[in-house]
């Protein structure tokens, strides 16, 4: 729920509806006026950000190995691949439930000068609670948390040379950072989120 890209507006969705005159009948005068101000007022799609985001969604975890892999790359380490195994899912109820579950490795090959590859890597495991509402106050969609459960959620980072696991210090940005607001593009055929001041965007399409 965190390559970091700018937000879109929401789409919205515009109904046109059309009147079509008709020769009044003796029947017809006992119907109520469509265009009086007492007949109800034709259905409408929700197109709120609310209905938007409502749902279960899945991460592009391919996606997030690669910006993991352009951060190192930053930082003067010479990336050879990225990898991703496994899953990220997020759940937007509509009355407010937040769920985030996780069963995810991302990996980073890099290449240290003429030595062996050093493979680094970050594990997800385990899932978050909360509850979500909208930053009335933002000047585009950002979601605020409340009530936030991630005593069963772990992150994990590890480091191998040559496949052999190594105590060599180095900092890994986490491809999650759940703090401040999170700001949201919603589509129908996609979502993109971003925490506020984070590195990564997270890419996730409709389950």
């Amino acid at each position: 729920m965190h390559r970091t890209a700018s937000s879109l507006p929401l789409v919205l969705l515009i109904g046109a509806f059309a009147l079509v005159g008709c020769a009044a009948t003796d029947a017809d005068a006992e119907r109520p006026d469509p265009a009086s101000s007492d007949a109800p007022a034709p259905a409408a799609d929700d197109t709120s950000p609310t209905a938007c985001v409502t749902g279960q969604w899945s991460a592009d975890v391919d996606d997030l190995a690669e910006q993991l892999g352009s951060a190192l790359a930053d930082t003067g380490m010479t990336v050879i691949t990225t990898r991703a195994v496994g899953t990220q899912t997020v759940n937007f109820g509509e009355d407010g439930d937040f769920h985030f579950d996780n069963d995810l490795v991302v990996a980073v090959d890099v290449q240290i000068s003429d030595g062996p590859t050093m493979t680094v890597a970050q594990s997800h495991r385990g899932a978050t609670t909360a509850s979500w509402g909208w930053d009335a106050a933002a000047d585009r969609p950002a979601m605020l948390f409340d009530d936030y459960d991630d005593s069963g959620y772990t992150v994990e980072n590890s480091v191998s040379i040559g496949g052999v696991s190594s105590t060599t210090p180095i900092e890994i940005p986490p491809i999650v950072d759940a703090s401040g607001r999170l700001f949201v593009t919603c589509s129908e055929d996609g979502l993109v989120t971003a925490w506020e001041g984070g590195l990564f965007i997270t890419s996730w399409h409709r389950v």
